[in-house]
């Protein structure tokens, strides 16, 4: 039996070309590569795999495409998200596994025209070429409207069961997943953390400071951010949750109300008692008080201070 690898983002689209391909006696491995800003398999991508009887594992390549997000070949889209850059690295990736999974060609889910950053009918030709892989990568929502692939010219599949799907309409995914019987539809796979504006300002920041490493990405994450000054950051649990995973998770120096009434800080990077002194403030802002009792912790030390609340015009100059 002849057998595929598949990039799986955990949307409705790659799972589908799983389906499709699936459907014509093909084996599937279902692929998901970890960035460092997507999400991981969630249990609805094993359940899917479960029912639908296809392999599926995770590849981490999140050093990898750190890299490539300082200065990506093809640019950013709309925010940081090197769309095309990340396909090609994704399709590379596959390519090497090709032989240790005994795979002859490789599926995506891409459908033309859906996505104007790396889904044009003439950027896919690009994304092929530059991962070294043209008539190897079969796009089973969107084939027809494509030059026939490798698999379809030996007759490892039949063109005629493949689709011409276009643009951003979701109808006919839809109208797919009704035949294959998927109960709970995925979402579209948009979920990558890079075209969210709030948060690329973050890793910006991250970039501009030369402090791009994925401890530093995994802790954007959490909190509200502030940058104190040039080498010292201030990262405020939003709530308890947050708090906790703060104190479990990290090291530095922790600051929080000694009632504990009030957020847990982290203060990161270089810092005296001026940075301290004005995290504690912060602390003290976003525990609704004007003033309190900051313990001041670190790994051999604990201390306990009064601070009055910074300013607010204070607190957006600093805020990230």
């Amino acid at each position: 039996m002849h057998k595929a690898l598949a990039l799986y983002s955990g949307g409705l689209d790659s799972l589908l070309s799983v389906l499709i391909v699936k459907e014509q006696k093909v084996d599937v491995i279902a692929l998901k590569f970890l960035t460092g800003f997507v999400s991981p398999l969630k249990e609805d991508d094993f359940n899917y795999a479960k029912q639908f009887d296809f392999e599926i594992r995770e590849i981490d390549i999140s050093e990898k495409f750190s890299e490539i997000l300082k200065k990506p070949k093809h640019g950013y889209g709309k925010n940081l998200n090197p769309c095309i850059d990340c396909k090609v690295l994704m399709l590379r990736e596959a390519k090497e596994l090709i032989s240790a999974y005994k795979a002859s060609f490789i599926i995506t889910g891409e459908v033309i025209s859906q996505r104007t950053m790396s889904q044009k009918k003439e950027l896919l030709t690009v994304i092929e070429k530059e991962s070294s892989l043209q008539g190897m990568i079969l796009r089973p929502l969107s084939a027809k409207l494509l030059p026939p692939t490798k698999p379809e010219i030996e007759g490892v599949i039949n063109r005629d069961l493949l689709y011409d799907i276009s643009g951003r309409t979701r109808r006919p995914q839809i109208a797919l997943a009704k035949k294959y019987g998927i109960e709970k539809i995925p979402q579209p796979a948009g979920g990558c953390l890079l075209t969210d504006p709030s948060f690329c300002k973050k890793v910006k920041d991250l970039m501009v400071h030369n402090e791009l490493t994925l401890k530093n990405v995994e802790l954007l994450k959490v909190g509200r951010h502030f940058r104190i000054s040039e080498k010292c950051k201030a990262i405020v649990g939003r709530d308890e949750k947050e708090n906790k995973i703060i104190l479990s998770k990290y090291r530095g120096l922790f600051l929080y109300p000694s009632d504990l009434k009030g957020p847990v800080v982290l203060l990161s990077g270089d810092y005296s008692e001026n940075e301290i002194n004005i995290a504690a403030s912060i602390c003290v802002y976003y525990s609704k008080r004007k003033k309190a009792e900051i313990v001041i912790k670190s790994e051999t030390d604990e201390q306990r201070k009064i601070y009055d609340a910074i300013l607010e015009e204070e607190v957006v100059k600093y805020r990230v």
